[in-house]
């Protein structure tokens, strides 16, 4: 039997077994159900009610209180997006065979309803077309450290291993299995390295548009985690793993084009190529970036990872320049500007939506200055702490209408009393002990 998604697509429900029905919650986790084959067809085409509290959940499904909306455990709609169906190879068994759909979340009355992360994307991407008639192609580098599952023993050992192939030859071939397991479902990777710290590497993956690029970003990373766990291995895209040096971070690469199919970024009459729209864009950001951060760090432990060398301290530009918050690439007559500023543990939804409330903030502005590239004399310093980051979205009155202040809200809410008043109910005395409830907290889940 298959399910008609569309005019022109066509989905073979019969090709598995079992079909996740998912949400992803406010920190980028899939939330959801599984469905046997027998009724996969009915649930795609009828949606499934559940608990949509579950979207704010902690990192380890801590619940909070102070949520009056979600008190009653009322259930809402999980309508699934047909078009987002897609294998989940990662998932299988030698006789089970599986897949993944995206869900809308849906009020009683049968409109969007503004706690999904997907949907908060979705909603400000056709604000950037409508508006701005413009589209956004987005290119993520996916950082993570692989350890051992007992032992928790970096995979590799525990020494430097950057671009040297021969510490890590002998550990190649599960990566080579990732990348074709990714490959099958289309998730194609341009380039697998080993990265700085001992047991950590990063997947590159070409531009992909829109809300594509977002669904992209949230398979790779579950996939990341599944793929390792059943082969006896620990993937974490925690911030700071080790609690000292072996930070990973979520770089954003993103360009703006026109309906024509042009990058409006790239003007070839001025320095560098960089349109003024670009420079516009990337002033928001700039201006921002303090809000943005708690979206783009969004745990206690992603502190430790600001602030170190070639991670951001401050609200600073360049081109081509590494050591900026953000900085312009400029090749072959094309231009994208990347992100430093995510965490690896940030949920790339969230991600994106914080860069285009923030981008699109500085194409609306009547005046809003650049400041100098590199001038750390003068810029902003990004907060140190999360609740610092909690305070600057809470204040930054353009971020919380353009992201929903519903959704803010309780976004505030539930990192304040899952996580920050949680550690403080902790009262860890030393750095020892800090660390080991952070690694607790984050390690395994994110």
């Amino acid at each position: 039997m298959s399910a008609v998604a569309d005019d022109t697509r066509e989905i073979d429900v019969d090709s598995y077994d079992y079909v996740h029905l998912v949400i992803p919650d406010v920190n980028g986790l899939p939330r959801g159900q599984v469905i046997p084959r027998r009724f996969a067809w009915e649930k795609l085409s009828t949606g499934v009610d559940l608990y949509y509290g579950a979207l704010m959940y902690g990192p380890n499904s801590e619940t909070t209180r102070k949520i009056k909306e979600f008190k009653t455990l009322e259930n809402m709609k999980w309508k699934p997006d047909l078009s987002t169906l897609i294998a989940t190879p990662w998932c299988d068994s030698k006789s089970h065979r599986t897949a993944s759909v995206l869900c809308d979340l849906l009020t009683r009355d049968g409109t969007p309803d503004g706690l999904s992360t997907r949907g908060i994307v979705q909603q400000l991407l056709w604000k950037l077309r409508d508006k701005f008639g413009l589209t956004l192609k987005v290119a993520f580098e996916f950082e993570f450290i692989v350890m051992k599952e007992n032992t928790l023993e970096p995979l590799g050992g525990n020494t430097c291993q950057f671009l040297d192939l021969r510490k890590t030859g002998g550990d190649l071939d599960i990566f080579y299995d990732l990348c074709e397991t990714l490959e099958k479902v289309g998730l194609h990777v341009t380039s697998l390295s080993s990265e700085y710290f001992a047991g950590q590497w990063e997947l590159n993956f070409n531009p992909l548009d829109d809300i594509k690029a977002a669904d992209m970003a949230f398979h790779v990373k579950n996939a990341v985690k599944i793929f390792f766990k059943r082969r006896g291995y620990t993937a974490t895209f925690m911030s700071v793993p080790d609690g000292k040096e072996g930070t990973s971070g979520l770089h954003l690469n993103h360009s703006l084009w026109t309906a024509a199919g042009q990058n409006a970024m790239v003007d070839d009459q001025r320095k560098d190529a960089i349109s003024d729209l670009a420079l516009r864009w990337n002033a928001g950001l700039l201006k921002h970036a303090r809000a943005l951060t708690a979206l783009c760090c969004p745990t206690i432990n992603c502190y430790r990872r600001l602030h170190q060398v070639a991670c951001p301290s401050d609200n600073t530009w360049a081109v081509e320049h590494r050591t900026g918050m953000t900085r312009f690439k400029v090749r072959n007559n094309d231009v994208y500007l990347e992100s430093r500023l995510p965490s690896a543990a940030a949920n790339p939804y969230l991600v994106i939506a914080g860069h285009l409330a923030a981008g699109m903030a500085g194409l609306e502005a009547a005046e809003i200055e650049l400041p100098p590239e590199m001038d750390t004399v003068n810029a902003q310093k990004l907060p140190t702490s999360l609740g610092e980051a909690l305070d600057f979205l809470e204040q930054d009155e353009v971020m919380v209408e353009t992201l929903g202040r519903r959704f803010v809200s309780y976004f505030l809410i539930a990192k304040h009393d899952l996580e920050l008043d949680q550690y403080s109910l902790v009262s860890p005395a030393t750095e020892e002990e800090k660390f080991k409830h952070e690694r607790e907290k984050y390690l395994v889940s994110l």
